[in-house]
C-alpha cells in the first residue's frame, strides 16, 4: 500500500472513532502530528515540517482535502471542517472489522480516541498553543508562536486549557511560570 493511500486509511480511521466532524484543517494537521509522534509506524509513513502554524504535512493537507482511492470517504466542508461521509462509515467499518484481533490495532483506535477527545474540544489557538509548547522544534518558522507564547496570552490559554480539564494544575503551573 503506497503513503497516500495509507494517510486515506489514517484520516478514515481518526474520523471514525468518534461520530463527529474534526473541527478545523488545523485539527487534523495537527491530530496526526499527535499521533506521529506517540506511535513511531505513523512517524514512518507521514512527515510534518517546520510551517508557518507549527507542524505540517503537505501530504496531510492536500490528501484530507483531495481524497484518491477513497474518494467519497470524507469530505472537507465551507467551514474546514472535515466529515466522514457514509462511503467512509463503511470503510472504517471493513478496517474496524478486518482488523478487529489485532492489539496493535485496537491500541491505535484507542489512541485516535483519546487525541480526538482532547483536541476537538479545543480553539484553534489553543491547540497551537499545546503544539507550540510541547514541541518547541516546531515553532521556528511559526508566524503565531510569539504571540501564543507571550507571557499573557500564555497565561489565558493555560487557564482554558485548565478549566476544559486538557491539562493538570501542575502543568498549568508550568506553563505560566
Amino acid at each position: 500500500m503506497d503513503g497516500v493511500e495509507l494517510i486515506e486509511r489514517y484520516i478514515i480511521l481518526l474520523l471514525g472513532v468518534r461520530d463527529r466532524p474534526i473541527p478545523t484543517a488545523t485539527h487534523v494537521q495537527k491530530e496526526l502530528f499527535a499521533l506521529t509522534r506517540a506511535n513511531p509506524r505513523i512517524a514512518e509513513r507521514m512527515t510534518f515540517d517546520r510551517h508557518h502554524l507549527g507542524p505540517y504535512s503537505d501530504d496531510v493537507g492536500s490528501i484530507s482535502r483531495n481524497p484518491i482511492y477513497h474518494k467519497d470517504a470524507y469530505v472537507m466542508d465551507e467551514y474546514n471542517r472535515l466529515h466522514l461521509t457514509d462511503s467512509g462509515r463503511a470503510v472504517f467499518d471493513d478496517l474496524v472489522s478486518d482488523n478487529s484481533g489485532d492489539l496493535r490495532f485496537r491500541e491505535l483506535l484507542a489512541m485516535m480516541t483519546m487525541v480526538r477527545d482532547l483536541y476537538d474540544d479545543l480553539t484553534v489557538d489553543e491547540v497551537l498553543f499545546l503544539v507550540h509548547v510541547t514541541y518547541g522544534e516546531y515553532t521556528e518558522r511559526s508566524s503565531r508562536a510569539d504571540h501564543l507564547l507571550s507571557p499573557g496570552k500564555r497565561r489565558q490559554l493555560s487557564r482554558s486549557l485548565l478549566e476544559k480539564g486538557a491539562i493538570t494544575s501542575k502543568r498549568y503551573e508550568e506553563l505560566v511560570n
